[in-house]
Order: structure tokens, then C-alpha cells, then sequence
């Protein structure tokens, strides 16, 4: 019991007030992925507290496809007005759900990633503050699984099963905590956004003791070209007293 108490605690600190792993994911463009041959797609995410609907940030993405493969991607982010606080850079070049990635916030310093060693193995690494050491730890994979921006692939790969009603449960890799967790994603409903047939799905961590910390995510998908247009939930960023935002992150072309 003492040992299930302090890593629940544990992950309380790292997913209440450093929950980074997911705002980040998903790749937002109105045009169907895998439909570019070779160029750059540039659009935005802007970001609302989820009670009061104030602006606190925006993301701006730009990807790199070639020869009809999304090769990488770097996300800026900035505040309200204009100045870039973080930065994120992904590269697909050698998994799509178990992208290479390492992310930045200029203001405190900290730092996150992965590094993918093999088919079945990452290295994640981490660092709370500038002064503190860089924490790293190589995992096994284990079927089903995602990393960062991975996720959004993830959900393409399994759209058909989604659609359907399936709930799909996978293995979510956590830098962080240098683990990696069971989620599952499932579909709550279909339905209109913005005019647009949407998939909405929800993501939840499987674990009912770990869900007290982790609250779900609500996404919302363009039936269409599969990509995401809203999210909701914890972001990846957090406000001048070191806790994550609460959001609701609209999507569209700049």
C-alpha cells in the first residue's frame, strides 16, 4: 500500500501539473494527411481557458512532407501577445506513432522527449527546471503504443475500429515519468462541428485509481480528412505558478 500510495502521488505531481503529453499530438490542417506529395503545411492552434474563454496561447505548426510522407514538424508557441515562450520538434522519419521529438519552454526550462533506439525500444528523457540534471530512462514499446505527436497517427490507423464503436486500448509513452501508461480511446459520438460531419472521441487513462489524477480528453475529428479540429482537456503548457492550463484548442490554417 505504502508503495501504490507514493506512485500515485507521484503521478499526480507529474500528470496534474505537468501533463505534456498530449496538446502536442495532433496535426491539424483542413486537407486529408497522407495527401501531400512533397512541400510544407502551415496552420495554427489557438488556445482558451476552458471557464472563462480568455486567449492564454497559440501553436503554430508547420509540417515537412516528401514524397507524399510527413517527415517532421515544429510547433512554436506563443503568448497573447505574439512573444514565443516554447518549441517543439518532431521528426516521423522513422515511426509515425513512435515519433522522435523534443520540446522546450524557454521560460523555466523545462524539457522533454523521446528518441526511438529500435521497433520495440525509446529512450525518454526529461528535465523539470534549467537547473536541474536531465533525468533519461530507455523503455520497451510493447504493442499498441504512442509517443507525442504519435498519437494522431495512431488514430488514423485504427479510424475504421474507432468509427465503429471499438474502444482501442494502447500503451501512451510518458517522458515524464519515464514510463509508459494503458489509455483508451473510444468514440462518444458522431455528430456536426462547425457544419462539418465529426468524429468525437474521448481519450482516458485505463487505470480507475489513476483516473482520479487524469482527467479524459474530448477531441474532436473532421470525418472527412481525419484531422483533428478541437480539443479539450489538460495542456501541455502551464501558467505562471508551474500548473497546467485547462483549454479548449480551436484548429485552423494561419
Amino acid at each position: 500500500m505504502k508503495y501504490i500510495s507514493s506512485h500515485i502521488n507521484n503521478l499526480k505531481l507529474c500528470f496534474f501539473h505537468k501533463y505534456r503529453n498530449f496538446v502536442f499530438l495532433f496535426l491539424f490542417p483542413i486537407i486529408p494527411l497522407d495527401s501531400l506529395d512533397t512541400g510544407k503545411i502551415k496552420y495554427n492552434g489557438t488556445a482558451y481557458d476552458l471557464e472563462t474563454g480568455n486567449l492564454l496561447y497559440k501553436d503554430f505548426h508547420e509540417e515537412t512532407w516528401e514524397n507524399g510522407r510527413h517527415i517532421s514538424s515544429i510547433i512554436t508557441y506563443k503568448d497573447p501577445e505574439g512573444k514565443t515562450f516554447a518549441k517543439k520538434r518532431i521528426s516521423f522519419s522513422k515511426s509515425r506513432t513512435l515519433p522522435e521529438f523534443q520540446l522546450e519552454d524557454y521560460r523555466d526550462g523545462y524539457l522533454e522527449g523521446g528518441a526511438l533506439r529500435n521497433e520495440n525500444t525509446v529512450k525518454l528523457f526529461f528535465r523539470r527546471k534549467f537547473e536541474d540534471s536531465i533525468q533519461e530512462k530507455t523503455i520497451g514499446s510493447g504493442g499498441l503504443s504512442a509517443l507525442d505527436g504519435g498519437f494522431d497517427y495512431f488514430v488514423i490507423d485504427h479510424w475504421d475500429e474507432l468509427m465503429s464503436g471499438k474502444k482501442i486500448k494502447f500503451n501512451f509513452l510518458v517522458p515524464v515519468e519515464r514510463d509508459k501508461f494503458e489509455f483508451l480511446a473510444e468514440k462518444t459520438k458522431e455528430g456536426e462541428y462547425n457544419g462539418k460531419p465529426a468524429l468525437y472521441l474521448r481519450l482516458k487513462i485505463a487505470s480507475s485509481i489513476l483516473s482520479v489524477f487524469v482527467k479524459p480528453i474530448d477531441l474532436v475529428y473532421d470525418i472527412q480528412s481525419k484531422r483533428i479540429m478541437e480539443f479539450r482537456g489538460t495542456s501541455n503548457i502551464n501558467d505562471e505558478n508551474g500548473k497546467s492550463y485547462k483549454v479548449k484548442i480551436v484548429y485552423g490554417f494561419r
